[in-house]
């Protein structure tokens, strides 16, 4: 083991770089390495992507922290919130922050995610009895946010209580996950998006007319093949101390179909890019649209002692994928080569014999689908790779792809499954979690779960009938089973510390509620009911 411990310096302080934290346990309890993580917003890390719950007042921002400062110091991890690095000079390994300081480091890891684009409308609005001129380009009236952040959350609460409209623009699946979000709280939430549907990128026709049926049933008011024209804003009163004119802020949305939209609060879910400004400045590879160019490891070609993990990694030079599971597998595959070079190999998991416990192969290349899972508590949506494929152009032909489709439009539920021999191409389910959860795992190995589909059907509808099983998924974003969450709560008191030991909890939090009822009951397994 090293004379000294490791000092890793972690820039960034989001859920990615928790979970890098809690992989690199092993060699912290050692004491081979040491941690400091520098995160730029006031708060420690949380889980951004139940940052909907927090607008729309189901939970306190509290509740989503998923490391805390004041334990830091007495298990070899010092957290520094509100702490912005500025550069990094890669010859001396040294970060330096906002105001000068300056921190080494043995190993960087950078983990600083990404940033929300938000496009730049023109701005119209009255100032007094006149007519204002049109926004400096480039400045924003207040009430136009990204919700990427808990205060930008909070404000979003602030509307919803005091019963405010609200615009989200852009039909992805954060601006589907925001609109719904907002209405199931009976928010009055206008969901505008250029394409034919909402996730038109991801689901075929069928399943996006569905989607746009099911989001207009929940309360959404839906505006297809639509953009904005122009901001309305108004001008507070004249500040007085300084006789400036008061900051304008948002009242309505003109749209590019002519129509004028009441909204005191615009949610731009129109695009993230990479946050690789000091990889740029520091000579790393980076893409042309963004991105750091690491290795399977996280670690960048051009110096052995900086990594990148999350939205700020483009592993192998693949564009960043904005989602959190491949986040958290970046953070275990850079923890274990960090541990490594700690000197800590006891890192890798082995089993009771004390053999190395072998990972599961890689998918073969090309054979990978990253899923996108909706994060709602109403609705249950999960699609991957390419479901557009169209069957009629020569069912026959055993060389093509085969589809499989089935819809009961009545009841809200849709699946459609495309392969290629063995090979799974993509899938969309709607309505049905138990499916879209066991579709969902298989994606990560591009593998279909069963040859015959009819018995995904079957399993979706039995699950109401019998209890889960230990093979049964219970977390879809961790992929955690019942019986990995039921080993994990047999040693814990609370869901965090559920999350902590197996991960289930800690993605989009809608399995949490049975987590507790599952600490509540002892070991048993949970009964009816389709995996969160």
């Amino acid at each position: 083991m090293p004379e000294r411990p490791l000092r890793i310096v972690i820039v960034g302080g989001g859920p990615v770089a928790a979970r890098l934290v809690q992989e690199l346990r092993p060699a912290l309890d050692s004491g081979a390495a040491r941690v400091t993580v520098l995160g730029e917003e006031p708060l420690p890390a949380y889980q951004r992507i139940r940052l909907g719950d927090v607008a729309s007042g189901r939970i306190d921002g509290a509740e989503l922290a998923l490391i805390d400062p004041a334990d830091g110091h007495r298990d070899g991890v010092e957290i520094r919130c509100g702490a912005a690095v500025v550069s990094l000079d890669r010859g001396r390994r040294i970060v330096t922050l906002a105001g000068g300081a300056e921190i080494g480091y043995d190993r960087l890891v950078l983990a600083t995610g990404a940033s929300a684009f938000i496009p730049d409308f023109p701005v119209s609005g009255t100032r007094g009895r006149g007519i204002s001129v049109a926004a400096v380009a480039g400045t924003r009236p207040e009430g136009v946010i990204a919700l990427r952040q808990m205060q930008e959350a909070r404000r979003l609460r602030e509307a919803v209580r005091a019963g405010e409209p609200v615009a989200v623009l852009g039909g992805g699946v954060l601006g589907v996950e925001a609109a719904l979000a907002l209405a199931e709280v009976g928010a009055e939430v206008s969901l505008l998006h250029r394409g034919r549907t909402p996730l038109g990128r991801q689901l075929d026709a069928d399943a996006g007319r569905l989607l746009h049926r099911l989001l207009v049933d929940a309360g959404v008011m839906v505006r297809p093949d639509c953009g904005i024209q122009e901001l309305v804003v108004a001008a507070r009163a004249q500040d007085r101390a300084t006789d400036r004119d008061g900051v304008p802020y948002l009242t309505a949305l003109r749209t590019t179909q002519g129509r004028r939209i009441p909204a005191t609060l615009l949610v731009a879910c129109t695009g993230i890019r990479a946050r690789d400004e000091l990889a740029v400045a520091a000579g790393l590879d980076t893409l042309p649209r963004g991105g750091i160019v690491v290795d399977r490891t996280g670690r960048c070609p051009a110096d052995a002692s900086v990594f990148a993990v999350g939205d700020c990694a483009a592993p192998l030079g693949a564009r960043p994928s904005g989602l959190i599971g491949p986040g958290w597998e970046q953070a275990r595959a850079a923890a274990l080569a960090l541990c490594l070079e700690a000197g800590h190999p006891e890192a890798l998991e082995r089993d009771a014999a004390g053999r190395p416990v072998a990972a599961p192969p890689p998918a073969r290349p090309g054979h990978r689908l990253d899923p996108i899972i909706v994060k709602s508590h109403s609705l249950s949506v999960a699609c991957a790779g390419d479901p557009s494929v169209d069957p009629s152009l020569d069912p026959w032909d055993p060389r093509g792809p085969h589809v499989s489709t089935w819809a009961d439009p009545a009841a809200g539920q849709y699946l459609r499954v495309v392969s290629e021999g063995e090979r799974l191409v993509g899938f969309v389910a709607i309505g049905l979690p138990r499916t879209a959860a066991e579709l969902s795992r298989h994606a990560g190995t591009g593998t279909l779960p069963v040859a015959d589909r009819s018995a995904l059907l079957a399993m979706e509808h039995a699950a109401g009938d019998r209890e889960l099983g230990p093979e049964d998924v219970l977390c879809r974003c961790s992929g955690a089973t019942c019986g990995q969450v039921e080993e994990a709560a047999a040693d814990s008191s609370t869901v965090d510390e559920v999350g902590r030991r197996c991960g289930a909890g800690t993605g989009c939090g809608t399995c949490r509620g049975r987590i507790s009822e599952l600490l509540a009951d002892g070991p048993v397994r949970q009964r009816a009911g389709s995996p969160a």
